[in-house]
């Protein structure tokens, strides 16, 4: 039993149920702000707090520049302390991050000086750009602690202190007097971030010293060259998580940017099994690439993706009977707009068929294959975003983002499978049981990894 218990394959189960835990709690509790913030703030209120907040989160996931996957790919967790490559990792990782953030806070305090010039919203993006320093932070030390295995660190200052915090303070505000519109509430949620991230920071410096600072290592020319495909890739992705919301606050009013903004988290209820991939399996699956062990590589893959799109699709069904209730615990009206979170739900199971295929394709080389696809994606998305949203309003700008979304996700399987040989989708699981076969490619992944050592 004991040496079952320390088993690798244990261990590994062990992690992921971890983080699949803390990413349930991280949803409940973002559900459980978003709750308490709808009934504390008028409708514009509380659409100019998720107008500012998708805007923060959009501009953080941009300014951390794409260090949290550059140190995911690279970080050599078996590496011992003082590792010279480690170390140079870590002070190129420093430079981009404070590069990131000084222009938020750059533009944060030109922003507030200004801030009598600019109409309302705009007035108030100021605060946005604070919140978006601090979450460019707090994503890359979620990174950096993942590929240590410390789920704990890695997700509960963020994901499980961080909300609880946002919810206690936005009530104990409210019982104590204090006015919360939707400025207040964003600072409050803010400043409590500004928080969660000093202790993660805290215990990084615990960790890895300030050696690395003091004894500087050239950094292979590679890493700059993937720091500007890993740059591009996180503006699509920002935009593909944020822009809906923010075009629709900017353009049809901030009561249905608030309708939006909780749609797509309750849809992305669905995307739980994922993220839990992305947090533990992901370290996983590179350390077999590395081993180049191909064949339990794409059993990992087939086994997680296949799981994640089962848990999606069940989820799926429950919702399509309780929409209308949840919707109409934050607004009654929200209710009316129940088949627009239909097709967000969609949207959600089709990311869990394809699991982690974005992930793999940027720690494998495809880089700038996915930036190039992506981009070609994202130019017809914009045209169909305008298209369907003139013609068919909020369930047409959803509709966009599913079909940007497959046709994304598609394309980095098509690349996976061609050049590694790897099948990412669910399906994968069930291929050997009723075609015996995995999709062709004779590419070594010793020879796609090469640069990464």
């Amino acid at each position: 039993m004991i040496a079952l218990l320390r088993s690798p394959r244990f261990l590994e189960l062990r992690r992921f149920a971890s983080a699949f835990t803390s990413r349930f709690g991280s949803t409940f509790l973002s559900f459980l702000v978003l709750l308490v913030a709808s009934r504390l703030l008028a409708i514009e209120e509380y659409g100019l707090y998720v107008f500012l907040f998708s805007i923060g989160s959009a501009l953080g996931l941009i300014a951390v520049l794409g260090q949290q996957i550059l140190v995911v790919k690279h970080y050599r967790r078996a590496a011992a302390s003082g590792d010279p490559l480690n170390d140079a990792m870590l002070l190129f990782n420093a430079r981009w991050l404070v590069l990131g953030c000084g222009a938020l806070l750059t533009a944060a305090l030109a922003l507030f000086l200004l801030r009598a010039e600019l109409p309302h919203p705009y007035d108030y993006l100021w605060v946005a750009l604070l919140f978006g320093a601090a979450f460019a932070v707090s994503e890359y030390l979620q990174s950096y602690f993942r590929i240590h295995g410390s789920i704990n660190l890695s997700l509960i200052p963020r994901e499980i202190a961080w909300r609880i915090a946002s919810a206690a303070g936005l009530a104990g505000a409210a019982l104590l007097g204090v006015p919360t519109g939707g400025v207040a509430a964003m600072a409050i949620v803010t400043v409590l971030l500004g928080a969660a991230t000093a202790y993660q920071a805290v215990h990084f410096l615990r960790d890895e010293g300030l050696d690395w600072l003091r004894k500087p290592s050239p950094a292979p020319a590679e890493w700059r060259a993937e720091t500007g495909y890993f740059i591009a890739n996180n503006v699509l992705n920002s935009a593909q998580a944020y822009l809906e919301t923010i075009v629709i606050g900017a353009l049809m009013g901030l009561d249905k940017a608030a309708f939006y903004f909780v749609a797509v988290r309750i849809a992305m209820l669905l995307t739980l099994p994922v993220t839990a991939i992305d947090t533990v399996g992901i370290p996983l699956i590179a350390e077999r690439f590395q081993r180049e062990d191909k064949s339990g590589a794409q059993r990992l893959i087939g086994k997680l993706s296949f799981g994640a799109f089962c848990i999606s699709m069940f989820g799926a069904l429950c919702l399509a009977v309780l929409a209308p209730f949840v919707l109409t615990l934050f607004n009654a009206e929200f209710a009316r707009h129940a088949d627009v979170l239909a097709v967000l739900c969609a949207l959600a199971v089709s990311q869990a068929f394809f699991g982690p295929g974005s992930w793999l394709l940027m720690i494998g080389g495809g880089e700038r294959f996915f930036l190039i696809a992506r981009l070609v994606l994202f130019v017809l998305y914009l045209g169909l975003l305008y298209v369907m949203g003139q013609a068919f309003g909020l369930i047409g700008i959803a509709g966009a983002g599913l079909i940007f979304s497959i046709a994304s996700n598609y394309a980095a399987a098509r690349w996976i499978a061609s050049v590694w040989g790897i099948d990412n989708m669910a399906t994968a699981f069930l291929r050997p049981f009723l075609l015996g076969g995995r999709p062709g490619g004779q590419t070594t992944l010793r020879a796609r990894l090469e640069p990464a050592e």
